[in-house]
């Protein structure tokens, strides 16, 4: 089900300059599947979904191969980058074709500073390090922190400045879990040392920045759970209270002036406000978030929940717990980003908007096409990039398009001139 909510995206919109205006393109969601651990079988592969916040549709883009589970997505400029099992993944985010990959073992989650991915690892039985640097262009390894000197499993990172914080929750060490963010000068690829967030502070899931601060989520022993705050500057800790029973892996966002988290207790997402630095209530809308991203451009927040095996739901929320909205997605979507764009108020030549119906599709696709001065070439490629089908359009109108012989996927429209629509056959 979906209800627009105009007065937001029109506010978020407003709030930028006149002739330079930030809007969210897309929210990509990182559907982590179902594996088997019993069988050691992939039952539903991890894949990637496209959210339109200004249609409330959503679309599943890419399927992820030969992985068992998915950790992480980042977006920024017009590229998508997963983690997903041993593999940091590379996609263009209008198309969603696959453009690079690198097998990375024990592959965690991805920071993104400058032209640099800086990334944490973690894997039973060890490894040499568990923090890299790659390039952004290229997905090169740059340099590492040798595990000498960052001996434990790595977890989230949050980039301040020029420094990447790391939690280092020693997560696949079970139960030897550890209270401790790693500090990385960026600039000059060194290692500063750790900041000790106290006997609460055991197992930091997850890092966010607010208003100067940061903030580790720390699920303890799965127990309880904490939240630290500290000073990015001085590198030291400022506090660590409890806030939960219990809560979840990773279930939390910073927006506006509160963190929200899943309390597993009365499995409900609670805040926490972070200008008195203590829990202020819990909603009572009846989400068990699997997911939560805060969007602050429209002014609401993302929240996925799952039964991990066969369906997913994305509701978009309003900050004092308010649905707008909810949308079928993939199993696990857990992981969310923001593709953040800048359009501008210049009158300039655009290429022809393409629309594509049905989606999902069977046997055909009907494509409309206005505003097309000149003949043009028209293409639908698969999700590794590669063209399936081609056409040469001559005239405005609706084109139908036999689909009939493609596989069952995700595939991009492509008009010549740069235009492109997504769907998906089934």
């Amino acid at each position: 089900m979906f209800r627009s909510f105009p007065a937001l995206l029109v506010a978020g919109v407003l709030a930028t300059a006149a002739n330079a205006q930030q809007y969210v393109h897309q929210v990509v969601l990182l559907n982590e599947g179902w594996f088997d651990y019993v069988n050691q079988v992939v039952v539903l592969p991890p894949s990637l979904g496209s959210y339109d916040p200004a249609t409330g549709q959503y679309t599943e883009v890419a399927v992820i191969p030969n992985a068992r589970f998915g950790n992480d997505v980042k977006v920024e400029d017009e590229i998508v980058f997963v983690s997903a099992d041993t593999m940091l993944l590379k996609y263009d985010a209008n198309t969603f074709a696959l453009l690079d990959m690198e097998v990375v073992r024990g592959i965690r989650r991805i920071g993104i500073w400058n032209d640099q991915l800086v990334i944490t690892r973690g894997e039973f039985g060890g490894l040499p390090h568990y923090v890299e640097v790659r390039d952004k262009g290229s997905l090169d390894l740059l340099y590492t922190i040798d595990a000498a000197e960052i001996p434990y499993h790595a977890e989230a990172v949050e980039i301040v400045g020029d420094q990447a914080f790391v939690s280092l929750p020693n997560g696949f060490d079970w139960p030897n879990y550890m209270n401790l963010v790693a500090v990385i000068d960026l600039a000059s690829q060194s290692y500063e040392g750790v900041i000790d967030l106290g006997p609460d502070g055991d197992n930091p899931e997850h890092l966010m920045s607010w208003n100067g601060g940061l903030y580790a989520f720390n699920n303890k022993d799965y127990t309880g759970s904490s939240i630290s705050r500290i000073d990015p500057v001085a590198s030291a800790l400022i506090s660590t209270i409890n806030v939960a029973n219990n809560s979840g892996c990773g279930t939390s966002a910073a927006a506006a002036d509160k963190i929200y988290y899943l309390e597993y207790a009365v499995d409900q997402i609670a805040r926490y406000d972070l200008v008195n630095d203590q829990v202020q209530d819990t909603l009572t809308n009846g989400l068990s978030a699997y997911g939560i991203a805060s969007d602050p451009i429209n002014g609401v927040l993302y929240v996925t929940t799952t039964d991990f095996t066969s369906t997913g739901t994305l509701y978009v929320m309003e900050p004092d717990g308010n649905v707008l909205s909810d949308e079928a997605v993939g199993v696990s979507a857990g992981k969310m980003a923001l593709d953040i764009r800048l359009t501008t108020g210049v009158s300039h030549a655009v290429a022809p908007v393409l629309t594509v119906f049905p989606n999902p599709a069977e046997d055909r696709v009907f494509i409309g096409l206005p505003g097309m001065a000149s003949p043009m070439g028209l293409e639908v490629v698969d999700a590794m990039g590669r063209a399936v089908l081609r056409e040469r359009l001559s005239s405005n109108g609706t084109l139908q398009l036999d689909v009939s012989s493609l596989a069952p996927g995700s595939y991009a429209v492509k008009l010549e001139g740069g235009s492109y629509s997504r769907f998906t056959k089934q």
